[in-house]
């Protein structure tokens, strides 16, 4: 069950959003209908990259469905940080179900809390992560920390339409004096970021929601 003195992450209570109720439900939707278009994305085009040998970082890992299909794909190890605990339980479930319990470690809590913690990685993922945190250059400056030679996103789009429809689900959760926010942080911004700092586009797909987008170093 979650734990409900766990983190309050950037003003977002994780622990209530994402609960034991739904981390089941996104397990058996993974068990029963595959993986979302835009996970299966990102995991292909890390593949393309190279994972063999690698080891991973995957924030906001939720089920575990990143780490899980990259080990799979050849990946060495993982670490899975999550800011609820319902999550992290369910994905140590599935990873012991799969055969990996020995290559995943498990970290509670806010990455960016957490960064200096946390061992150098060659991948780090962060599936529809970005749109659940308000500081976009804290939780970047968090996955770049580790060293990695890849970085892969989900994130929305910053369509109009996509903009649009955040701002009604916040209204919403204002109302109804929820504690969660949507938030769409610029694509410019992300990949000027992550430009800055010696990385290049690699990758770049998705849909007309969820933008896929994976980075790599670029050689000295």
């Amino acid at each position: 069950m979650p734990n409900p003195n766990g983190p309050k992450c950037c003003g977002q209570d994780f622990e209530r959003v994402f609960d034991a109720r739904e981390a089941e439900r996104d397990l058996r939707s993974w068990q029963e209908d595959g993986l979302p278009n835009s996970t299966a994305e990102l995991i292909d085009a890390l593949r393309t990259a190279g994972v063999e040998g690698a080891s991973l970082l995957d924030i906001g890992a939720g089920v575990g469905m990143v780490h899980l299909e990259l080990l799979a794909a050849g990946a060495m190890s993982a670490t899975d940080v999550d800011a609820s605990s319902a999550y992290l339980a369910t994905a140590r479930q599935e990873a012991e179900h799969r055969g990996f319990a020995d290559q995943v470690a498990y970290r509670h809590g806010d990455v960016v809390d957490l960064a200096e913690e946390l061992a150098a990685a060659d991948v780090v993922t962060l599936d529809r992560v970005i749109c659940c945190y308000p500081d976009l250059a804290a939780l970047l400056g968090a996955a770049l920390r580790p060293g990695p030679r890849l970085i892969g996103l989900v994130h929305p789009t910053d369509a109009w339409w996509v903009r649009g429809g955040a701002s009604v689900l916040n209204s919403l959760s204002w109302l109804l004096r929820r504690r969660d926010k949507f938030y769409i942080h610029r694509q410019r911004v992300i990949d000027g970021f992550l430009r800055e700092r010696g990385f290049r586009q690699r990758h770049r797909g998705g849909s007309r929601v969820w933008r896929v987008a994976v980075y790599e170093r670029s050689p000295a």
